[in-house]
């Protein structure tokens, strides 16, 4: 996992209190970068939520979080 522990508090703090953030971790061919943004209505009850998106090589992906457990979960 390229997001150390600061990183996964720095990332709930910003779902908890509805803050933008953006961090972007790379080590060789991985890149991880997650963002925060405002949910739409329909993630109710989460009003923030967390973009993961992953590079390895040329593979891409991305997955939506409410929770810093589920970036880390998801994020290798």
């Amino acid at each position: 996992m390229l997001l150390s522990g600061n990183d996964l508090k720095a990332i709930q703090a910003a779902l908890d209190g509805g803050r933008q953030l953006e961090l972007e971790r790379s080590l060789g061919a991985l890149r991880i970068r997650v963002t925060t943004g405002r949910a739409s209505p329909v993630w109710l009850p989460h009003t923030t939520l967390a973009r993961l998106e992953i590079w390895e090589g040329s593979v891409y992906s991305t997955k939506w979080c409410v929770s810093a457990e589920e970036v880390r979960r998801f994020g290798r």
